[in-house]
């Protein structure tokens, strides 16, 4: 038994005649009396005395009205309601965002969001990147934010759409020799003590093994959860670190200095979700709002995909990755 039968049977019960009932329904006559044999095989009962002069339902016909117009009217509740939320923008999302990103913007973006689509609300916890895979299987997230690292592969049910293409940068104190310089090769820095977001984030993966590539591990003499503190550090000339260029250029710190790593250093963002569930119209809305947010200011360096199907390569610069900058 499915509601298309109740709706028959129901049609069928207010007409009190098969041709005016396929009629309405829009249905022919046979497949209307096939339908209300089914039915009545089904429920293993009679609903209609058929007879050349009257139209009559059984008890169990009476009956199987009254529940069957209480349930189509919950059926149209439920349609209803689906509509309301995918048309007036309502829902929840959880999103996992990182510190330095909810500093540098992200929270502003949220703010902006939520002035525009009142009806979503939005639970943000401060998950690290590294945190946010498990995250996402557990269901604690339905959305994360994170870094993009070459070093790190993405797991096959994770899909990555990228947001931004930055770099990182030598953070320095102004009194340093090569504060003055524009550019400068991570081998420099080998003898000097380095104070560093820790393992929560890939960042410090990412610096150790840009390190490692140079011949060296860096003597790391402080490390933090907290953004602010390798910059305080650096600003008390306690030592070096390397962060996202738009966190520095944010800083109101008077002492510290970026300077431009030679060797390269890529700071990519992007969005996180499972693959093999599909994303809510409040997931997409935040999506798409986020896209047109980072476009707008322009001190963050969006990346548009040229073909959303195919997936982030670990190299914006590939050639599968079809990318273009903006």
């Amino acid at each position: 038994m499915d509601i298309r039968q109740l709706e028959y049977f129901v049609e069928l019960a207010k007409t009190r005649n098969f041709r005016k009932a396929s009629e309405h329904l829009h249905l022919s006559q046979p497949a209307l009396s096939k339908s209300i044999r089914l039915l009545e095989t089904e429920l293993k009962t009679v609903l209609i005395e058929r007879t050349n002069k009257s139209f009559e339902l059984t008890d169990t016909g009476q009956a199987l009205l009254q529940k069957s117009v209480c349930l189509i009217e919950q059926f149209q509740d439920i349609y209803k309601m689906i509509d309301d939320v995918r048309l007036s923008n309502q829902g929840e999302i959880k999103i996992g965002i990182p510190n330095i990103l909810g500093y540098l913007c992200y929270f502003e973006l949220i703010c902006e969001f939520q002035k525009k689509y009142p009806g979503i609300n939005i639970s943000v916890s401060g998950e690290g990147t590294k945190d946010i895979n498990a995250a996402l299987r557990e269901e604690r997230l339905d959305l994360g934010m994170g870094m993009l690292s070459e070093n790190v592969p993405i797991p096959r049910d994770v899909q990555v759409i990228p947001l931004t293409h930055d770099e990182g940068v030598a953070v320095v104190h102004r009194s340093k020799a090569y504060a003055a310089v524009d550019a400068i090769s991570i081998r420099d820095m080998k003898d000097e003590n380095f104070v560093l977001m820790n393992e929560q984030y890939l960042l410090y993966d990412d610096i150790m093994q840009l390190c490692m590539q140079a011949g060296f591990t860096p003597n790391v003499t402080a490390k933090s959860s907290q953004w602010d503190f390798p910059l305080m550090m650096v600003d008390a000339n306690l030592g070096v670190s390397i962060l996202p260029r738009p966190l520095v250029e944010k800083s109101p710190l008077p002492d510290i200095k970026a300077v431009k790593i030679k060797e390269g250093f890529n700071w990519d963002v992007g969005f996180f979700c499972l693959k093999n569930r599909p994303r809510t119209h409040a997931m997409n809305q935040f999506i798409e709002f986020t896209k047109e947010y980072l476009k707008e200011h322009k001190e963050f360096h969006y990346i548009y995909y040229a073909d959303t199907s195919v997936e982030w390569s670990g190299n914006w610069d590939s050639e599968e990755s079809r990318i273009k900058k903006n």
